[in-house]
C-alpha cells in the first residue's frame, strides 16, 4: 500500500509539471496571439512565456525530480531504502512529465512528436532521475550531508540560467535572471545557515558522515 502511495505522489509530481509546462508554452495559441509580436500580446500571454521560461528550463526539471525523491522518502529509517525509493521517485517523476508534457504539446501543436525523439527524452529521464530522486532523499540526513543535497538545486538554478540561459529576444529573460539568482542565493544561505547552527547545537553530528 506504501509503495503505491509514492509512486502515485511521484507520478502526481510529474503529471503537474509535464502538463504545467505545456499549458503555458501554449496560451499564445490558445488566445489566438501566435502571429503577434511578443509585446503586442495579452498580460496572459506575457505571465505564460514568464513562466515558460522557468517550467521549459533544464534546472527546474531536475529541482522537481529533486523534490519528488525527497516527498516519496518520508518517514523511512533506512538510509538505503530511503535513497533507493528517492530514487525510483524522482525516476517516475521525470518519466510522467515527459509523457505527459509530450501527449500535450502533440495535441495543442497538432505535430507528432518522433518516436526516437520521446525514447531519447525518456531513456534521459531515467538516466538523470534516479540520482536527483536520490539527492532529494538524502536532504533529509542530519548534518552536512543533507545540507549539501539540499544545495544542489539553488547552485543547479543557478548554474542553469548561465548555462542554458533563457531566450534572450524574450522580454522576460532578463527578470527570469534575476529571479532564479536572488532565490537561488537565499535558499543557499537559509541552508547552509541552518546546517551551521545545526552542527553547534549538536543535533548534526549523528549525520555527519555517509
Amino acid at each position: 500500500m506504501r509503495s503505491i502511495r509514492w509512486m502515485a505522489t511521484a507520478l502526481a509530481v510529474g503529471v503537474a509539471l509535464g502538463t504545467g509546462a505545456a499549458l503555458v508554452n501554449n496560451v499564445p495559441i490558445f488566445l489566438g496571439e501566435v502571429h503577434e509580436s511578443r509585446e503586442n500580446r495579452s498580460g496572459w500571454s506575457q505571465t505564460a512565456e514568464f513562466l515558460s521560461l522557468i517550467l521549459d528550463s533544464g534546472w527546474a526539471w531536475a529541482a522537481v525530480a529533486v523534490a519528488a525523491g525527497w516527498l516519496v522518502s518520508k518517514g523511512l529509517r533506512s538510509p538505503a531504502s530511503a535513497l533507493l525509493v528517492g530514487a525510483l521517485g524522482g525516476c517516475i517523476a521525470l518519466l510522467g512529465a515527459t509523457l505527459v508534457y509530450s501527449i500535450l504539446e502533440t495535441l495543442f501543436q497538432h505535430v507528432t512528436l518522433g518516436v526516437r525523439t520521446l525514447l531519447f527524452w525518456l531513456v534521459l529521464s531515467v538516466v538523470l532521475g534516479l540520482p536527483l530522486g536520490a539527492v532529494g532523499a538524502a536532504i533529509r540526513r542530519p548534518g552536512w550531508v543533507g545540507a549539501l543535497a539540499a544545495l544542489v538545486v539553488p547552485l543547479g538554478a543557478a548554474l542553469g540560467v548561465v548555462v542554458d540561459a533563457p531566450a534572450a529576444e524574450s522580454p522576460a529573460a532578463g527578470v527570469v535572471k534575476l529571479l532564479v539568482w536572488a532565490v537561488a542565493a537565499t535558499a543557499a544561505v537559509i541552508v547552509v545557515t541552518c546546517a551551521v547552527r545545526a552542527r553547534r547545537s549538536g543535533t548534526g553530528r549523528a549525520g555527519s558522515t555517509v
